[in-house]
């Protein structure tokens, strides 16, 4: 076998998540764009190490300590940017403060860290240092994607009867109350509104405004004015671009296709690569594709030529703004106020933090 298709290490747990949520519901045609507008391109002004992990996941808890997860040794690692000191905490286990599948962390507030734990189904609520503060059990199936106001947003999965003919998960957007468990609002009802097979609502995001943002396509969005809205409005990425995975991409997927399910033979692994290589990519990155700023704008990480540099696109309500371009391999980011901070992979594999100014990133009209 290849090095390209070298795999990584993966934890079963945190891998099936992953394919789990970036199921692929629908597709459309391509548009019929070619290049990609000009992106402002901002310079990060602070550098972190970050340990090597197949988790996506970062928070900023703020203006200079970033969290990122180890899922190799079920650890978090909180950064201080300002001289890289950093508090690491937690391990495989049952116990308080450890964990049986870690699979997100979010800002909690006053600072704190949210540690979501797909294996017991339980948030805890760390200090940045590693102190433990508490810990909530959330409901079952539920899958959290967003902090804000003392609320979880994410979803509800529900795995597909196949015994009934049905092959694909089923998602429904839910809010719970991150300090207590309970359910405060679901929906089932979006799919009707947006009246598309292919609509994802387990990419999604709350607005600062109230409002919800999904993918629907590859490449288009639905906005929603507010949480129980009866109509939303749907824009399409002017920079879409139909593209094949690279070798990175192709890497990158194998490492999770030998970690799920019964061992594969050399023979399978290189079959599922040579099909793979095959199918376009898709355009927003996925898992956790959203965050607004402190002008109420979103950012939306996209997969456009995802090396050297990666790209996101910048919507202000329904309206794009622009492009922005940063360097190497986004694989997550988090934004606070105006600070933007990337987890990246290097051109060399090393994993880094990159902490970005955002104050300045406008577009002349």
């Amino acid at each position: 076998m290849s090095n390209d298709l070298s795999p990584r290490r993966t934890r079963p747990m945190a891998s099936l998540l992953l394919l789990v949520c970036v199921v692929v519901v629908g597709t459309v045609g391509a548009q019929d764009v070619s290049t990609v507008s000009d992106a402002v391109e901002p310079l990060p002004f602070a550098s972190n190490t970050a340990p090597f992990t197949n988790s996506q996941d970062i928070a900023i808890v703020s203006d200079n300590v970033a969290c990122v997860i180890d899922s190799f040794e079920s650890q978090i690692h909180c950064v201080d940017r300002s001289d890289g000191s950093r508090s690491v905490f937690g391990s495989e286990g049952e116990g308080p403060g450890e964990f049986t599948g870690i699979v997100g962390i979010e800002r909690g507030r006053d600072g704190q860290l949210l540690a979501i734990d797909y294996g017991d189904r339980s948030l805890t609520v760390f200090k940045p240092d590693g102190t433990r503060i508490s810990e909530t059990r959330l409901p079952p199936e539920f899958n959290a994607r967003q902090f804000r106001g003392d609320r979880l947003f994410g979803f509800k999965l529900v795995m597909p009867d196949f015994s009934a003919g049905e092959f694909q998960p089923s998602y429904v957007p839910m809010e719970v109350d991150a300090y207590s468990g309970d359910v405060q609002w679901e929906r089932t009802d979006l799919g009707d509104i947006i009246g598309r097979d292919c609509f994802n609502p387990a990419i999604s995001a709350f607005a600062p405004s109230g409002g919800l943002v999904f993918q629907v396509c590859e490449y288009e969005l639905a906005f929603f004015a507010a949480k129980d809205a009866q109509s939303a409005t749907v824009v399409a990425s002017p920079n879409y671009v139909l593209a094949l995975p690279n070798e990175r991409d192709v890497g990158e997927h194998m490492g999770v296709f030998s970690s799920v399910g019964l061992p594969k033979s050399d023979e399978e692994i290189e079959a599922a690569a040579a099909a793979f290589r095959k199918v376009p990519k898709e355009w927003i990155l996925k898992p956790h594709a959203f965050a607004f700023d402190d002008q109420d704008r979103l950012w939306v990480a996209t997969t456009y030529n995802r090396d050297t540099y990666s790209y996101f696109d910048i919507w202000t309500g329904t309206e794009y703004d622009g492009m922005v371009r940063i360097q190497d391999r986004l694989m997550g980011f988090d934004i606070l106020g105006s600070t933007l901070v990337t987890l990246v992979e290097r051109s060399t594999g090393d994993m880094a933090i990159d902490w970005y100014d955002l104050a300045g990133v406008s577009w002349s009209r």
